[in-house]
């Protein structure tokens, strides 16, 4: 059994830890309840869009260039890869270069430009439910809930928790969809990680600290109900 002089010593040690880390593991157990009570496909919105093995059937009979013919749309840069796609039903070649990516339609040998009509239809085409559209908006830069780089179009969608598609300017690619509900789970993770801003590092000097200091606490509090558990018996032994 330890001294009553150091018991009240651990005491206050403690109390102290106790409200210094109070607030994130308060943050720890909410957000750790959320995260169990909501369902994973409906975060990231699985019943919104079609499953990632869906796509539009591409017509063969309306390739009427070659890839070299695509390189070539693109001679201001130096290709390095090309691959014939669908996009939105329409064949193109995805030309990868060194300053970036280029569309070329596999139909007409011509550039292709994402612009509003092109990017609700290729968003549509994903969505599950027909003529859903609301809005589309151009962003020079996509937000980071988009994972996408450069420019991009933000096309709305009707339905709870302002679901939206992000469709990039640069190759036609889709995001995965963002509601209020990824957003919200988004924002606790990052509490969670203690990681703000970035929400993908969960290894932060923060964490590392707030960890090792309730992990303190609660071994403190462990010695205080030992040394008040012993105590006690050794009072009733003593009677």
């Amino acid at each position: 059994m330890i001294s009553p002089r150091l018991a009240r010593r651990i005491a206050q040690v403690h109390k102290w830890l106790g409200l210094i880390v109070f607030v994130q593991l308060v943050i720890w157990t909410g957000t750790g309840l959320f995260f169990a009570s909501v369902h994973m496909g409906d975060v990231r919105g699985e019943d919104l869009v079609h499953p990632a093995g869906h796509v539009a059937p591409m017509d063969a009979a309306r390739i009427r260039f070659t890839s070299i013919d695509a390189m070539k749309a693109v001679a201001e840069d130096q290709p390095l890869e090309v691959a014939l796609r669908p996009l939105a039903g329409e064949p193109v070649y995805e030309v990868r270069g060194e300053i970036g990516s280029f569309l070329v339609s596999a139909e007409t040998g011509e550039r292709i430009v994402i612009d509003e009509a092109r990017a609700r239809a290729i968003a549509q085409q994903k969505w599950i439910e027909p003529d859903a559209i609301i809005g589309a908006q151009l962003m020079a830069v996509a937000p980071k809930e988009s994972g996408l780089p450069g420019e991009a179009w933000a096309v709305s969608f009707k339905g709870e928790g302002h679901p939206t598609l992000y469709v990039s300017t640069l190759n036609g690619k889709v995001s995965a969809p963002r509601t209020d509900l990824w957003r919200t789970y988004d924002f606790l993770w990052q509490l969670h990680l203690m990681d703000w801003g970035l929400n993908e590092n969960y290894s932060t000097p923060w964490m590392a600290a707030a960890a090792v200091l309730a992990l303190s606490t609660v071994l403190f509090g462990v010695a205080l109900l030992l040394h008040r558990f012993t105590r006690g018996l050794i009072k009733r032994d003593t009677e």
